[in-house]
């Protein structure tokens, strides 16, 4: 080919013009107009111009070639060619199409017919630069899905107009709108279920900035297919706060727990249990004994859930979706039906229930002697509120079951003592339990430091730690609990004050929890090996675990091996991450609203660290955070009074400004 030749290939679907500068060896070094250089191997080329040029007017000759090119593609009826073409051969190169069609094959035609051709999707298959008539079926099979997608894309773009209406439109200009729309978006938000709405949906939300759950409540509000009174955390978090029909049916239709001679009887014995006031959920009780010698016998006593659920029953397979129960400022979304939750299962006074029990009996000393975990049943007679334990264990106020308490108290600061020589950390750090009652909200700073909740805590890790302990020692299928050490070893055996400067450092410090198969120390902890399984009624991970001690106590077959036993935590565990997330967004929510309802109020605030805007803060008691806007010079820890100045509940921004 010589030099100077202009041709035409193809780069992907694109014709493109290049002046050949040299040929050899079957390619040729060639320009493009955009004085690129490149080398084509012969069989790229697609046509040969019957004219020369210089690098110099390269670019202007494609420029008017392509002018009469594109013109005379225009006249091009390529309904007309396959029509022509399937009466003559199968299959044709350009050339003979290009003669089929014009009567003659020069370069100009062929140029017009191969753009019309790679145009083309319906008449011609094309491979390389060989063309095949299809037949009139695939013709019309093409035809018809054409149709049907310029269809569908008429559909979604009317789908889309209308969305961006519902979410833009004043509440008055709101038009009526498709039950059949309305049912798509609550049956995503319900229940996850996607659909070519949703979808649509998810353009239209993150044009907004909004996340598609967002958009579908948003609409579903407006529209008042939903109250305005629903909890929207709960929604936009997937979390249908009423059972499915059948699940509530399997719940009511569980027998109650009649006494059974095969368990270990504790109803002799005044058991207890000590919680929030508006605890349901009863997971623990206790039993006191003292014993000949001076020592004592403590039973804890956990809720056995595995009497009433079965494995993949209807309960259990609703329970393992929800994956715990959700404490939400509005109320509680339990993760069995109150049936269950709130009376079969649940610790209440006066009624016979089954346990897990684990049986510690200790020395005069409050020595550790023997453990035992046994199936037992018991009677709660008593029920403490933290408030009214705390009254009775300081011996402020008068009960038949003081010395119980304050046995379990003592007890239970010498375990602390224990676990902190073995090298446990303690932060003691106030939790902000926000409660929504109407268009009443009530703040409530709770210390874990009181000697109630203390002596709660310590036992129940007593009591998961020892059920690690049984589990390993009977070569149990269990997960286990396990934490390195800090990073910081001059944190081990501390017991620290909550300071919200040094929060972040000594967090940082921490290993992140993981789980294994094994047995392995937890160092946080203090202890050798840990599991949980102490709230089985509100958390499906404890219950799964719960089943295999349980299994193995009755002697009968494990209800799970090590691998589906780590899938089904690995799955609670992701649920429990997104419900503690859930309900850290929704407790600032409604402490912003709180807060926004207290606009005129002044606040004592401790500065945390320098934000590029100014301080990052947190109220007090409250240990809520903010931005404090101010051009002074602060330093951490100092205590600053502010104010309100920018509140956004939704978003959870909150602005403050020095008072």
């Amino acid at each position: 080919m010589k030099p100077g030749t202009l041709v035409e290939y193809l780069e992907g679907d694109r014709p493109q013009f290049a002046l050949v500068l040299e040929s050899r060896d079957g390619a040729v070094q060639a320009l493009t107009p955009t004085g690129r250089r490149i080398r084509l191997p012969a069989r790229r080329i697609a046509i040969c111009h019957e004219r020369t040029t210089t690098a110099e007017t390269l670019a202007e000759i494609a420029r008017t070639l392509e002018t009469r090119i594109e013109t005379l593609q225009a006249e091009i009826d390529l309904a007309l060619l396959w029509e022509t073409a399937r009466e003559e051969g199968d299959a044709f190169d350009l050339k003979a199409l290009a003669h089929l069609y014009f009567g003659e094959s020069g370069p100009l035609e062929q140029a017009a017919l191969l753009r019309a051709l790679l145009a083309d999707t319906l008449y011609f298959g094309r491979r390389g630069l060989t063309f095949t008539p299809r037949t009139p079926e695939q013709v019309e099979a093409l035809q018809t899905a054409e149709r049907r997608r310029r269809e569908r894309e008429a559909e979604r773009q009317a789908l889309q107009t209308q969305l961006e209406q519902l979410l833009d439109a004043e509440a008055d200009e709101l038009s009526e709108v498709p039950t059949s729309l309305l049912d798509a978006l609550e049956a995503y938000l319900r229940q996850k279920q996607r659909s070519d709405a949703t979808q649509v949906l998810a353009e239209v939300a993150r044009s907004r900035g909004m996340t598609t759950r967002e958009a579908a409540l948003n609409i579903l509000l407006r529209t008042g297919r939903l109250d305005a009174s629903v909890d929207t955390f709960a929604l936009l978090a997937g979390i249908e706060p009423t059972f499915p029909p059948e699940v509530q049916a399997a719940a009511e239709a569980l027998v109650p727990f009649a006494s059974d001679s095969d368990r270990t009887d504790f109803t002799h014995l005044p058991a207890f249990h000590i919680d929030d006031a508006t605890t349901r959920e009863i997971d623990d009780a206790f039993t006191v004994e003292s014993l000949p010698d001076g020592g004592w016998r403590i039973g804890i006593h956990l809720a056995d859930v595995p009497h009433f659920v079965a494995p993949d029953d209807a309960l259990d397979q609703e329970a393992r979706r929800r994956g715990l129960t959700r404490y939400l400022p509005t109320g509680a979304i339990p993760m069995f039906p109150e049936r269950l939750s709130h009376e079969l299962a649940s610790l209440c006074p006066d009624t016979v229930r089954p346990t897990l029990s684990v049986v510690v009996t200790t020395d005069a000393t409050g020595q550790i002697q023997e453990v035992q975990l046994t199936q037992g049943q018991i009677r709660v007679g008593c029920s403490f509120t933290y408030e009214e334990a705390d009254a009775v264990i300081a011996g402020r106020r008068s009960h038949e079951l003081a010395e119980a308490l304050q046995v379990l108290a003592r007890l239970g600061q010498k375990l602390t003592e224990t676990r902190l020589a073995r090298g446990a950390l303690l932060i003691r750090r106030p939790e902000l339990k926000v409660q929504v009652e109407g268009s009443t909200i009530t703040l409530k700073v709770i210390d874990p430091d009181t000697p109630a909740r203390r002596m709660v805590s310590e036992w129940m890790i007593l009591a998961n730690a020892e059920a690690a302990r049984w589990a390993a020692e009977h070569e149990l299928p269990m997960i286990y609990r396990v934490q390195d050490p800090p990073d910081d070893p001059t944190l081990q055996g501390q017991k620290l004050d909550y300071d919200p400067v040094r929060l972040a450092t000594q967090l940082r410090s921490l290993r992140r929890t993981r789980l294994s198969t094994h047995p392995q120390p937890h160092a946080g902890l203090g202890l050798e090996a840990y599991v949980q399984i102490t709230s089985p009624i509100r958390r499906y991970a404890d219950l799964a675990l719960q089943r295999q001690i349980v299994a193995a106590l009755a002697h009968r077959p494990l209800p799970y091996d090590t691998t589906r036993l780590f899938e089904v935590l690995a799955t609670a565990e992701a649920a429990e991450r997104e419900a503690r997330a859930l309900e850290r967004q929704a407790t600032r929510y409604w402490a912003l609203v709180w807060l926004s309802q207290q606009a005129a109020q002044s606040f004592e605030a401790i500065v945390i660290a320098r934000r590029p805007a100014g301080y990052l803060v947190e109220l007090q008691p409250y240990g809520l955070r903010g931005l404090l806007a101010t051009a002074d010079a602060l330093v951490p820890g100092e205590q600053v009074t502010v104010r309100p100045e920018a509140i956004d509940p939704r978003r959870g921004r909150l602005r403050l400004q020095r008072a």
